[in-house]
């Protein structure tokens, strides 16, 4: 049985990004459904948002918007989102996930996005149960509508904060992100995994001590082996 936990994030690690991420694709879905009835002020203030959201242009101003846009929404719609999204997984990316939990190592999913977009795709993907934990940021909902959002982990910093109230070691986990929000956990754990799928972040955060990874297959990979160095 391994000891490591594996800190996996969501949104450019297990999800790939082509084009949106989960939260802009369920802002986009917002904008372009018709059974959503987005106001035509709505509709235009939605692609602003998507797109300055896709350049990493103030990302807290994205949040209020997230909000404001999604209020009222059907959790629906959270469905069919989720059910799209989950399709981006690869069988093989899921495969060396399944091959993570069968070899015994403890996996949780700790995002800045939104939860109840990431526990619904990998239940889509069958995923679900290869995490002890799936944690990020929680609509408020009544009556089967959005109302607001929860932020349980509003910021980067907040997943260390996480693993070190449950008492987890740096020496015993291993991360694996795809960038900003993930950088507290990198540079903590014992096997920081970057997943890079573009090739663009590796010159970015060279220098960094981190191990690069092209896919989730590479990054499983990787995890596997440093373990064993470490005595997992």
């Amino acid at each position: 049985m391994q000891e490591h936990t594996i800190i996996w994030d969501f949104d450019g690690t297990i999800l790939p990004i082509n084009p949106y991420d989960s939260e802009q694709t369920l802002l986009h879905y917002l904008i372009t459904g018709r059974e959503c009835g987005t106001s035509l002020f709505k509709r235009l203030i939605g692609r602003v948002v998507i797109y300055a959201d896709q350049r990493g242009w103030s990302p807290e101003y994205f949040k209020i918007a997230y909000n404001w846009l999604g209020k009222g929404t059907s959790v629906a719609i959270l469905d069919r989102v989720a059910a799209e999204l989950a399709s981006k997984i690869s069988a093989v990316d899921r495969q060396a996930i399944h091959s993570l939990k069968r070899g015994g190592y403890k996996m949780m999913v700790l995002s800045c996005g939104t939860a109840d977009l990431s526990t619904r795709v990998l239940h889509e993907a069958g995923l679900a149960d290869c995490f002890s934990l799936i944690e990020g940021n929680w609509f408020l909902i009544e009556d089967d509508k959005i109302q607001g959002m929860k932020f349980n982990i509003p910021t980067p910093a907040s997943k260390l904060e996480l693993l070190l109230e449950r008492g987890i070691k740096a020496e015993q986990a291993a991360a694996v992100g795809d960038g900003f929000t993930d950088l507290p956990l990198l540079d903590w754990a014992a096997i920081p995994v970057l997943l890079d799928r573009t090739g663009e972040k590796c010159a970015k955060y060279r220098g960094k001590g981190y191990n690069h990874a092209a896919s989730v297959v590479e990054a499983v990979d990787i995890i596997k082996k440093k373990a064993l160095s470490f005595g997992g």
